[in-house]
């Protein structure tokens, strides 16, 4: 995080060229940007969960069979997978804050024709466009975050990403538990909220989303820009260049993007099944159903902040929660496969999905510090490609092998032996010395292409 060292009230300045007011604007240009951060990701997850109980049952009543539902799960995974590295390269071209506004846009069009259009093919093409949508934001927010704050120690990225994932998990459970209240007057009516909502992050993105002042110079005069097809075939070579030579000289880089996406496959096998294991138990109770996806991401927040206060007291913080919360959460999926008794089943699986939440700020912060500002967003985009890719092989994977989507005898338990590896994998290499980037040749800044800031 940017602030200055701790100076006493002789050294202070408030006059405007002077190091301690350059300090302060950069202290609070941090602090503004976080909370952008925070907003603009709680606002992101709760459009998106809105529709978590109820998008499904909206595409069976269209008419769509239970094949088709899974074939357009299956173009999902798809469209996000082939979309990531192009749009990744366009945040690092056209902005972040461009290309997040646009993710909300194209998904407030997509949730949008759901509501307004009772055809199954505009159903279809909105959750496709939704797909699509999503990849515009995926690794830009995030990199607008890290490059704007100035977090450059471990300590400060985990607190980022730990207070993020609390914004995250407080939008989660409103979306959720939302989606569920007006599910219940009409399936539809989550989509047209989701859609308001998006419109709403877009107008606030691109408010919040603001650059880092410069003390040095003054804000120079717009340069004009060439041809967009000239400049964008010219930085997506310089960007993937980069960006392959980024990751050719680090290989713990490729390993934790390897074992993260190894992470989002064994959360993934569950998250397919669980509504339908668990729905004869809450007798199809939709609000039953959404608080039961909720509480989960509840315990998380004071489980979050427990975790920022460990890690001032320690150094090896990150990799105590990851190991502790991925074995705590593969014996948790064993059990609430294996136990008969219902309600203590729901407990464990509870307690399964609340350890992977709890993995993510870390593996999330010691990516960031082993990637350099300018390709920051591509590179991020290149994990959640391999995120996409695992889980989507994956879970067609198990789809072959598990015939009846309300047996947990084959799948949960190797999906526990493989979320217990993987966070074992992942937390032996979030400590390793990262690459600490400096400041860079980029080839963009959060409000559009601007001079380079080196690596």
């Amino acid at each position: 995080m940017t602030s200055g060292t701790s100076r006493g009230p002789e050294n202070e300045s408030t006059s405007p060229g002077l190091p301690g007011s350059a300090d302060k604007d950069l202290a609070g240009h941090a602090d503004r940007v976080r909370r952008g951060y925070l907003l603009v990701s709680g606002l992101d997850y709760f459009a998106d969960m809105l529709l978590t109980v109820t998008s499904v049952l909206l595409l069976q009543s269209l008419g769509m069979g239970s094949g088709a539902v899974f074939a357009l799960i299956a173009a999902v995974w798809i469209v996000e997978g082939v979309s990531e590295i192009p749009t990744g390269v366009l945040a690092d071209l056209l902005g972040r804050r461009t290309s997040v506004a646009i993710s909300f846009v194209l998904r407030a069009i997509g949730y949008s024709a759901l509501f307004f259009s009772g055809s199954v093919y505009v159903a279809a093409a909105g959750v496709l466009l939704s797909a699509l949508g999503g990849t515009f934001a995926s690794g830009a927010l995030e990199a607008w975050a890290v490059d704007e704050t100035g977090a450059k120690d471990p300590s400060g990225l985990d607190r980022l990403f730990a207070q993020g994932k609390i914004a995250e998990n407080a939008g989660l459970v409103l979306g959720t538990l939302t989606g569920a209240a007006l599910g219940t007057l009409d399936l539809a009516l989550p989509q047209i909220v989701a859609g308001l909502t998006c419109a709403l992050a877009a107008v606030l993105s691109l408010r919040l989303m603001t650059g880092r002042p410069d003390p040095d110079r003054p804000p120079a005069a717009p340069e004009p820009q060439a041809a967009f097809a000239p400049r964008l075939r010219e930085s997506f070579g310089e960007v993937m260049t980069g960006t392959r030579l980024t990751l050719r000289g680090d290989k713990v880089l490729i390993a934790l993007i390897l074992a993260a996406a190894l992470l989002w496959l064994f959360r993934g096998i569950p998250g397919v099944q669980w509504t339908v294991v668990y729905e004869g138990l809450v007798g199809g109770n939709l609000l039953v159903l959404g608080a039961m996806r909720s509480v989960g991401s509840l315990l998380e927040i004071p489980l979050l902040g427990w975790t920022l206060s460990l890690q001032k007291r320690r150094a090896s913080a990150r990799r105590t929660v990851i190991v502790t919360a991925s074995t705590a959460g593969a014996l948790a999926l064993v059990c609430a496969a294996a136990v008969k008794e219902p309600a203590l089943s729901i407990v464990c699986y509870v307690c399964f999905s609340t350890a992977f939440g709890l993995c993510m700020p870390g593996v999330r912060a010691a990516m960031n510090e082993r990637i350099d500002s300018g390709h920051r967003a591509t590179v991020l985009s290149v994990a959640s490609l391999f995120n996409s890719l695992f889980t989507g092989g994956g879970l067609i994977l198990t789809g072959l092998a598990v015939g009846d989507l309300g047996s947990t005898a084959l799948a949960w338990p190797l999906a526990a032996a493989g979320f217990g590896i993987a966070g074992l994998w992942v937390a032996s290499l979030a400590v390793r010395p990262g690459t600490a980037p400096t400041t860079t040749t980029s080839t963009t800044g959060s409000t559009g292409p601007q001079e380079v800031r080196a690596p």
